[in-house]
């Protein structure tokens, strides 16, 4: 009896002490990771502080960037007003486009 009983207490002994290092070990490799999702929040940080300058600039880009979109799609209209007059001339003169 005296057996059994030294056999479960190095039995809880052993399944406590796995436990811990279970835990210890949890612990550790969430602080770490704690301590790279700050060292991430500190880049996102700086990067928001040294990019904000550009926002002005930005939009003055974009509002240029409208302006070429709005001539190229004129452009587009004329060119495909072209393409239409050339398909005309080439249909009276009798010649056949091969595509």
């Amino acid at each position: 009896m005296q057996l059994l009983t030294w056999l479960t207490v190095i039995y809880l002994v052993v399944l406590v002490v796995a436990l811990a290092v279970s835990l210890i070990a949890i612990f550790i490799y969430l602080w770490k990771i704690g301590s790279a999702l700050a060292a991430v929040e500190r880049a996102l940080v700086q990067t928001e502080s040294n990019t904000a300058p550009l926002q002005g600039h930005i939009e003055a880009i974009n509002g240029g960037l409208v302006g070429v979109r709005d001539g190229l799609m004129l452009v587009d209209e004329h060119l495909a007003s072209t393409d239409g007059s050339l398909d005309f001339v080439a249909e009276r003169l009798g010649i056949r486009e091969t595509v």
